[in-house]
């Protein structure tokens, strides 16, 4: 699946949810803090939105990012995703930095209490708005270097570091290197 395919699938969830809700574009990216035109570009799958834009999203229409990569298909008693075969959501635009692919580990919609994806961060990019929501977070420094901001504590993170945290303080992150970050990152419950 292409990168515009990618975006085109969570946009055309977006907008699917939305008018099954029977709700106007106003009145979702009025809650979720953009503009219309802007909601319309993601719905469309013009406009990639960062980490915090779609999670504002959809929290507006109040689903969670886990339902954007739900698999109905996942009936059986274990679920195997092959390395080149995860759902990929990729996020922001490299020129602001704020572009992050997020690997799908796990099957993922209602129903399901852990989130588990890949955080693939480029050299200097990351989250540039903090966000919040429910439940708790875990995360393992695959490769890379990174800098974890919680509230006011910034901590620096090396390949093989670990962090936990409450998911309802405000958090964000931000490669602090030249070289791409991995970062194995895991919700529960699958609220984000």
């Amino acid at each position: 699946m292409s990168d515009k395919e990618a975006t085109f699938k969570v946009g055309a969830k977006i907008k699917h949810t939305r008018q099954l809700q029977a709700r106007s574009l106003k009145e979702v990216a009025l809650k979720a803090e953009v503009t219309e035109g802007y909601l319309s570009k993601i719905e469309n799958g013009i406009a990639s939105p960062s980490l915090p834009i779609l999670h504002r999203v959809v929290a507006a229409l109040g689903i969670n990012m886990g339902d954007l990569f739900a698999n109905p298909d996942f009936q059986g008693k274990v679920h195997v995703i092959r390395a080149g075969e995860r759902p990929i959501l990729k996020t922001g635009h490299r020129r602001s930095s704020n572009n992050v692919e997020l690997e799908n580990l796990v099957p993922s919609g209602p129903g399901y209490l852990l989130q588990v994806n890949i955080h693939v961060v480029p050299a200097k990019g990351g989250s540039n708005e903090s966000i919040s929501h429910l439940g708790q977070e875990f995360g393992l420094l695959l490769e890379g270097e990174l800098e974890l901001l919680v509230e006011d504590e910034v901590h620096s993170l090396a390949t093989g570091d670990s962090f936990f945290f409450n998911s309802a303080q405000g958090h964000r992150y931000r490669n602090v290197s030249d070289k791409t970050s991995r970062i194995l990152w895991v919700n529960t419950p699958a609220t984000f």
